[in-house]
């Protein structure tokens, strides 16, 4: 399988994720609020499951920006560089050290995960690596982005 249809399979997957999360904490938050303010019975996972769900799904969704290159940027660099060879050199150094930063923190995130495991959250009693456990996964994801980005001639996939 090619590189642009893994990276294609995994943008769908994370938005398609993405997607159902933040529908789901809609719900939850909608009901959450229900709950406490109509009949004065907050859920005891109020607070914890939809922080859960928020960061998974911010950084799933970072995935797919991260394909897109639609991440917000200043815009910057055209207005100071006007040579098309050195704003496409800069770019290719930018998207190499955006992959190394990537695996950088993707390590460091595994590494916090796998010391979070062993506890566990106050009000679902999940293991709190899983929380910690998106941003290894989410790098991952972004990285293989940029190794696309690195491997195609500066269009958009």
């Amino acid at each position: 399988m090619p590189l642009s249809s893994f990276t294609r399979a995994i943008a769908r997957i994370s938005l398609t994720l993405a997607a159902t999360g933040a529908a789901s904490l809609a719900a939850l938050v909608a009901y959450s609020v229900f709950m406490r303010w109509a009949l004065g019975k907050p859920p005891h996972w109020a607070e914890e499951l939809p922080q859960l769900i928020l960061v998974w799904t911010t950084l799933l969704a970072a995935i797919v920006c991260t394909r897109h290159r639609s991440h917000l940027n200043a815009g910057l660099l055209p207005l100071l560089v006007r040579s098309n060879r050195v704003r496409h050199l800069v770019g290719r150094v930018t998207d190499l050290l955006l992959l190394l930063m990537l695996l950088l923190l993707a390590k460091a995130g595994w590494d916090l995960a796998m010391v979070t495991m062993s506890q566990t959250t106050t009000a679902l009693q999940i293991p709190a690596g899983i929380v910690y456990l998106a941003v290894p996964v989410s790098c991952v994801g972004m990285a293989l982005m940029q190794l696309e980005h690195l491997f195609t001639r500066g269009e958009t996939p």
